[in-house]
């Protein structure tokens, strides 16, 4: 007898007859390939009685039910032709509002630097001496900033310094604590 001859799964829920079950012994001993199968079969069979016991639902739903039927806001949202249109209409009115709500201001330009001494400075003082002045007091802001981002480098610098030496302190320290303890 071939092994497909045998219903393993009637002699796992006992349904066979007694002499069928008696010759399907008999085969377990000599095959190990339908023995695995019957032994899988009691473990799922196992596993299914630990499941706990459910009463079935009173009512099925269908889909074609009305309380599967979406809200309108869901409907909304998951058209993406009418959120386009929302979302473009959206923007439309706020760049109205904003046309409407400001006003255009009237903005007063200053003359720039070297006019404005110019204009302020008596008449023997000559454009090469307003240029000169104006140069200088921009070297001078120049110079003044270059020393401020110089300190902030400084600082920066320091900070990391530091930070390097509080991460070798910490390093060494779990080094030391593995190697007191036997580990790597």
């Amino acid at each position: 007898m071939t092994c497909q001859e045998f219903d393993w799964k009637g002699f796992a829920l006992d349904e066979i007859t007694a002499p069928d079950r008696r010759r399907m012994e008999e085969h377990l001993l000599t095959c190990a390939a339908c023995g695995e199968e019957l032994e899988s079969i009691r473990l799922t069979m196992t596993a299914m009685k630990r499941l706990p016991a459910m009463t079935p639902p009173r009512r099925i739903s269908f889909v074609s039910d009305p309380v599967f039927e979406p809200s309108w806001w869901q409907r909304f949202l998951s058209s993406g032709p009418r959120l386009g249109f929302a979302s473009a209409a959206m923007l439309s009115m706020a760049i109205v509002a904003h046309g409407v709500a400001t006003r255009p201001q009237v903005v007063n330009v200053a003359p720039a630097p070297v006019q404005q001494v110019a204009q302020q400075a008596a008449p023997q003082i000559s454009a090469d001496e307003i240029r000169a002045q104006v140069l200088a007091e921009v070297s001078a802001k120049l110079t003044e900033q270059e020393k401020r981002a110089e300190e902030r480098r400084q600082a920066d610098m320091s900070d990391v310094k530091n930070a390097f030496d509080l991460m070798h302190k910490r390093i060494n320290t779990n080094v030391l604590s593995a190697a007191r303890y036997g580990g790597d």
